[in-house]
């Protein structure tokens, strides 16, 4: 007997294998995001839709950026080793290239992209080349002054 379907199975298929279109996935937490979201990375790299230097995995934790970056060193360890066993030297070998280069790649959190994207093309972006990130503190800060500004204009 086998188990039974989920009801958004139709959906967890095409994240894995609807590699020539960008996809987001939204879905509560403990839904399988990450674990569908490294196996589309595993499959767009396995197949060479694309290089693990052209992706992009942004999530909204640093924790959850963490976890999924690790997650995916291992699974693509995991796969190499699997395809080492099954004798395909060419597959384990395009995995072991995304492997070692798994740092090329962005994994991280929604702020730490904007961020990349900011820097690497701040005149299109109307910024100032040299800008600066605003910190925690200063953030604090520049909010008040906004509300307090506000306020006043009320």
């Amino acid at each position: 007997m086998s188990a039974p379907l989920l009801p958004d199975q139709r959906a967890r298929e095409r994240i894995c294998a609807d590699l020539d279109n960008n996809l987001l996935v939204e879905a509560g937490a403990g839904a399988g995001k990450t674990t569908q979201m490294i196996q589309r990375m595993l499959a767009l790299v396995a197949t060479e839709h694309a290089q693990v230097h052209q992706i992009a995995a942004v999530t909204f934790t640093r924790k959850a950026a963490a976890e999924l970056r690790e997650r995916f060193q291992n699974e693509l360890e995991k796969a190499i080793q699997e395809a080492d066993a099954a004798g395909n030297r060419i597959l384990a070998n395009r995995l072991d290239i995304a492997l070692r280069g798994i740092d090329t790649g962005f994994i991280g959190t929604i702020h730490a992209f904007c961020a990349r994207m900011l820097r690497e093309h701040p005149i299109e972006a109307g910024l100032d080349p040299d800008f600066s990130e605003v910190v925690e503190v200063e953030e604090l800060i520049l909010r008040r002054q906004a509300w307090t500004r506000a306020c006043e204009r009320l």
